[in-house]
């Protein structure tokens, strides 16, 4: 009988340990897809970024490495605000797939009526949306004038 219950003991550790391995593996996975949409998530909120503050100075372009060959970095500001505005009006688009409801009203805003203000609005909201964070910061707070 005690032989019984030590090979009973057993085999439930056994088979414990095999879903307790399966749940950490699928844990671990799920956290890996996370990690990786937020990255993805994050250049894309940066690009838009870079924009979206080239829409509002642009004579910003010189303190961005911005990748894209057909941007005017030579032309007038009225051309760099124009391609940028392009740009963020795109951006603006393909976010629909992954952006929050806060994010696509803020980038709406800036795109209907550019400013500073604006541009505060949705960098609070993508900052919710990226790191899930409940901010008490409002956008006056971060005014640099």
């Amino acid at each position: 009988m005690n032989i019984e219950i030590v090979l009973l003991f057993l085999g439930l550790l056994g088979i414990g340990g095999v879903v307790g391995g399966y749940l950490q593996h699928f844990w671990s996975k799920k956290r890996d897809t996370e990690m990786k949409i937020q990255a993805l998530n994050e250049n894309k909120y940066r690009s838009t970024f870079i924009f979206m503050r080239c829409v509002l100075v642009p004579s910003n372009i010189l303190h961005f490495d911005i990748d894209d060959p057909n941007f005017p970095r030579k032309g007038t500001d009225e051309t760099i605000k124009n391609y940028s505005m392009s740009k963020l009006s795109e951006f603006f688009y393909n976010s629909t797939l992954y952006a929050s409801d806060d994010v696509l009203k803020s980038e709406r805003e800036f795109l209907k009526n550019p400013s500073e203000s604006a541009f505060f609005r949705t960098a609070i909201a993508m900052r919710k949306d990226l790191w899930k964070k409940n901010t008490k910061i409002n956008f006056d707070e971060l005014f640099l004038e």
